[in-house]
């Protein structure tokens, strides 16, 4: 395995272990660790061309926006990061290649889903059901950890490769 991929893959394996106690702890805390794994997870997302770039699009309102915001020019694989706000019926396909959907209501998810599918465009929220309504990243709490969920059938749709190691970290939904 790659040295850096071995490094990368070690940070997000404790990022999910070092904050085992996020339900306890104040909502802040549990938006540090979402950030933080999605933030990672771009380290484990091969897209169909290769990107120099990464545009993050945010949907939805919340306190996780600020920390999400910190991911900010921060470099992932050699590849910039933006992040910017949008809403549901925005040209997400023009404009970005992840999206991250959160406080948002089951019209909206849905709507961005279909607006989205086999489109190159990795799709995180931590809305209930997400992976299985056909998000492709689905951040969840179980007791006091935050894990995800990843729809192998809406990643390959959506022409985007999936680490294994990130895969054997994951509840896979196919």
């Amino acid at each position: 395995m790659p040295i850096l991929k071995h490094i990368a893959l070690s940070g997000l394996i404790t990022v999910f272990l070092g904050f085992s106690s996020v339900v306890n702890a104040e909502t802040t805390k549990e938006d540090r660790v979402k950030a933080a794994i999605i933030y990672k997870v771009t380290k484990f997302i091969s897209w169909p061309n290769k990107k120099q770039s990464l545009s993050l699009c945010v949907v939805g309102s919340g306190s996780i926006n600020k920390e999400i915001s910190k991911i900010n020019s921060k470099s992932s694989m050699g590849r910039r990061l933006s992040v910017t706000h949008k809403a549901a019926g925005a040209s997400l396909d023009k404009f970005c290649d992840l999206v991250f959907i959160h406080n948002s209501d089951n019209k909206d998810i849905d709507l961005v889903i279909n607006k989205l599918k086999n489109s190159p465009i990795l799709t995180i929220s931590d809305s209930e059901q997400f992976a299985k309504q056909g998000g492709i990243i689905e951040l969840y709490r179980s007791g006091s950890r935050i894990r995800f969920a990843i729809n192998k059938g809406a990643a390959k749709s959506s022409n985007l490769s999936i680490s294994a190691q990130l895969i054997k970290l994951a509840k896979v939904i196919e």
